[in-house]
């Protein structure tokens, strides 16, 4: 699917767009594309298990203040 699409269905239903692709940084601050909220992946070569404990991390410490924001996820983050 395009991305474009996938942020407007995101948008439409309201929901935190979760991904690897850094395509979604320039939707949203190049094109000036609204979005609900975008959490990027930038962590090479780990496992979905991996990515997968990073973000409960994420959403046990930030739960309410992801909406409306693009988040980037690295291993120093977490």
């Amino acid at each position: 699917m395009v991305d474009e699409k996938l942020l407007e269905i995101a948008n439409r239903e309201k929901r935190i767009l979760i991904t690897n692709d850094k395509d979604f940084g320039e939707l949203t601050f190049r094109q000036k594309r609204i979005s609900t909220g975008i959490i990027l992946f930038c962590v090479k070569g780990e496992n979905s298990r991996y990515k997968i404990r990073l973000l409960q991390k994420l959403l046990l410490a930030h739960v309410n203040r992801l909406r409306g924001y693009f988040t980037v996820v690295t291993r120093r983050n977490y």
